[in-house]
């Protein structure tokens, strides 16, 4: 069974970059078969200041509300206090939340049992620094400051979605994808000490800006998510494709070197690497190595691994290992559907890019957090037939109730 999941999960994906590769071709005239005429620039729908705000606050609303059910569903008594009490501890201690810590009050080590640490990227380390700095006169802590920023992105990131979505989706499908956003059912890593409020908020605007032409910004912006984690890397596909399309239109502008910006940002990673350990590359030993175990293979021996590790470690399987697989393939059915429904080419690069290089990674454990990040799922999935897409946001609201009570009772989930 699982030999025969891997080899289906990597023939998709196949069939899948196949048939994108193709219609890129044609969008670029790169094939005899005359170019489909581009989307308008304009926007289907433009969110004033009063919806954004509204975003921003909603998609804050919704993860907190969640959080709390989950916790009632625990039996819990002692109101607020006692659900503030048990909340920050949870999300301030789980998984890698420690270590973005450390990394924010002491930096990188270059020896000893802290050097490990250099897999994980410096920007959201940075950024708490630079947060406990500001709030230190108001005797806020390091795990305060992580939050606040965790939480501001994550406000930010329901905003730039609605603007993003509004480029190409009316109004109603625009703020369905931010709800789809809030609604993912790993969507409380956005309310703890993880990175990925920061890189949602800041891959948003990479693609905001690009899509609207403004290619220094989406360049610095994309630069600032590479710094953020290595699917940042990613962004330069869809950049690419909207580059070259509107340079066929002569529409670009003399900013359109900013696109190398992202590299120039995974660059600087690089040499931290070279400055502490002498090597740019050295992290990949760092992250082959315990308690990571992590290399680059094709996407069918993991999927294949991940059905075998459910066997394995069935206590695990709900929340881990049947995740990924179930996640996998639905979003593989959503990039599937977006190519058949015409859905904007640089969806499908940037939802195929990143799911790819996500499911790349060996010994993955937090796949259902790295798919959160891969944000055209939410802007196809609002695309679905009105109710198709209902069915999807409860299907997703059951289990990021479901993931939300097994994260609060202190399970594996990171």
């Amino acid at each position: 069974m699982g030999a025969f999941i891997g080899h289906s999960g990597g023939a998709l994906m196949v069939l899948f970059v196949a048939l994108l590769a193709l219609r890129c071709a044609k969008r670029l005239g790169l094939v005899l078969r005359p170019a489909a005429p581009a989307r308008p620039l304009a926007p289907r729908w433009a969110p004033g200041p009063g919806a954004l705000t509204l975003a921003a606050f909603g998609v804050l609303a919704a993860q907190f509300l969640f959080a709390f059910l989950c916790w009632l569903d625990l039996g819990q008594t002692g109101g607020l206090a006692a659900f503030w009490q048990h909340f920050f501890e949870r999300f301030t201690t789980a998984g890698d939340s420690p270590h973005y810590l450390l990394l924010a009050r002491e930096g990188y080590a270059a020896e000893g049992d802290a050097a490990k640490y250099i897999v994980f990227y410096p920007l959201y380390p940075l950024a708490v620094r630079l947060m406990h700095a500001l709030l230190a006169p108001f005797s806020a802590g390091w795990e305060a400051a992580a939050l606040a920023v965790s939480w501001l992105c994550w406000g930010g990131a329901g905003a730039a979605m609605l603007a993003l979505a509004g480029q190409d989706l009316p109004r109603e499908q625009a703020a369905f994808a931010v709800a789809l956003m809030a609604l993912y059912p790993f969507g409380f890593f956005a309310l703890g000490v993880y990175t990925e409020s920061l890189f949602l908020l800041l891959s948003l605007l990479c693609m905001l800006f690009a899509r609207r032409g403004g290619w220094l910004a989406a360049g610095v912006f994309g630069a600032l998510a590479v710094l953020c984690r290595n699917q940042g890397l990613v962004l330069l596909l869809p950049l690419l494709y909207l580059w070259l399309r509107a340079r066929r239109e002569k529409k670009q502008g003399p900013a359109s070197l900013a696109l190398a910006l992202p590299l120039l940002g995974w660059g600087g990673y690089l040499a931290l690497n070279w400055r502490l350990f002498g090597s740019p590359f050295a992290f990949f030993e760092f992250l082959a190595a315990p308690p990571w175990y992590q290399t680059t293979r094709w996407i069918g021996e993991n999927l294949a691994q991940h059905w075998q590790m459910a066997l394995d470690y069935p206590g695990l399987a709900p929340f881990i290992y049947h995740a990924q697989l179930a996640l996998y393939f639905a979003a593989m059915a959503l990039l599937f559907f977006g190519l058949w429904k015409k859905c904007p080419t640089h969806w499908l690069i940037w939802g195929g890019g990143y799911l790819g290089m996500s499911y790349l990674a060996g010994w993955l454990i937090s796949g259902g957090r790295y798919v959160f990040g891969c944000l055209p799922l939410y802007l196809i999935g609002a695309s679905l037939p009105r109710p198709a897409r209902w069915l999807l946001a409860a299907v997703s609201a059951f289990f990021l109730w479901k993931m939300g009570v097994w994260y609060m009772q202190g399970q594996a989930i990171m």
